[in-house]
């Protein structure tokens, strides 16, 4: 059993284009909850997206102020009971009532570029995570952790940004889920030559009370077309009803070539934080790649009671 969250920058829902990305996305991935931010909607349009998709689905909407912002947040009524609990300017958050996790918090995100509303938006966000439940964040935070995730032009444009970031991650205690793709895929400014530029804004977030119900999670970006933000797609494991096992590392896997590309690909990956959260994220991106690699050569892990 798992569950599909798909979210977009879309940069306004008045495109014909865009609005066909959304269908064909919707289509082929069967997300079982949709999370559009920058949709530059009013009161009245999110009605009028809604009745596109049928009665399978229900949904929440903060309309935009003007040209700037908005999230619409759409689920398929299998997921359970979701109630919204807070929202502002740029954040919505609901609470969703399921078998596994029983209650836990999403939270959707569309950041400011002023770093002093950011500032605004990691103080509220502190508050969310006080109510100590699983939580996962996604969606467009307008800015990038470290030098590394982003291409042209100096880090000094971000830093400001990514300090502020990174402390309210640490503070939050949350992990990032990473990503498959090319780097630097996430956004683009669509311009040409020097002026080019690439980062890394949109991301899943997950505190460690939220990774402990999945087995594993597969996050994706996909191609950006009628945006200058790929969309991103995050594939999530419950683990089954039986009695959770113990992973424990055998040492026949050796034997296979990509073992130690795998374990390194685990652990080539920059942490923020303190160590102790550092580590324990390290240790879970290792199971999850051992896993996936034992999963390709038609083997399972070894397990143990």
């Amino acid at each position: 059993m798992s569950i599909k969250v798909l979210c977009w920058n879309c940069r306004g829902l008045s495109n014909s284009k865009t609005i066909c990305r959304i269908k064909s996305l919707m289509r082929n991935l069967q997300p079982d909850i949709v999370c559009l931010v920058e949709t530059r909607a009013d009161e009245k349009r999110p009605i009028k997206f809604y009745n596109k998709f049928g009665k399978v689905w229900e949904w929440a909407a903060i309309p935009a102020q003007g040209m700037s912002g908005g999230i619409i947040t759409l689920w398929k009524q299998g997921v359970g009971l979701v109630t919204p609990i807070a929202h502002s300017r740029f954040s919505l958050h609901l609470v969703l009532t399921s078998e596994r996790p029983r209650d836990w918090v999403l939270s959707v995100i569309y950041n400011g570029q002023n770093i002093y509303l950011q500032k605004n938006l990691w103080r509220d966000l502190n508050v969310i995570s006080s109510l100590n439940l699983p939580r996962i964040l996604m969606g467009d935070f307008n800015a990038i952790l470290n030098n590394e995730e982003h291409r042209g032009g100096r880090f000094d444009h971000y830093a400001a940004k990514a300090k502020q970031f990174n402390d309210f991650v640490s503070h939050s205690q949350l992990f990032d889920l990473g990503y498959h793709g090319t780097p630097y895929t996430n956004w683009c400014n669509n311009q040409t030559g020097l002026a080019r530029r690439w980062a890394r804004l949109d991301r899943f977030l997950a505190n460690n009370a939220w990774l402990t119900n999945f087995d594993s999670y597969y996050n994706q970006h996909l191609p950006r077309t009628a945006s200058d933000h790929s969309p991103i797609f995050l594939v999530a494991k419950f683990f089954s009803n039986k009695k959770r096992k113990v992973f424990r590392f055998e040492n026949y896997w050796f034997e296979y070539q990509d073992c130690h590309q795998n374990v390194h690909k685990a652990w080539n990956h920059r942490e923020n934080g303190s160590p102790m959260h550092s580590f324990s994220h390290y240790i879970s991106r290792t199971r999850t790649c051992l896993s996936s690699m034992l999963g390709s050569h038609r083997a399972s892990p070894a397990w143990t009671n």
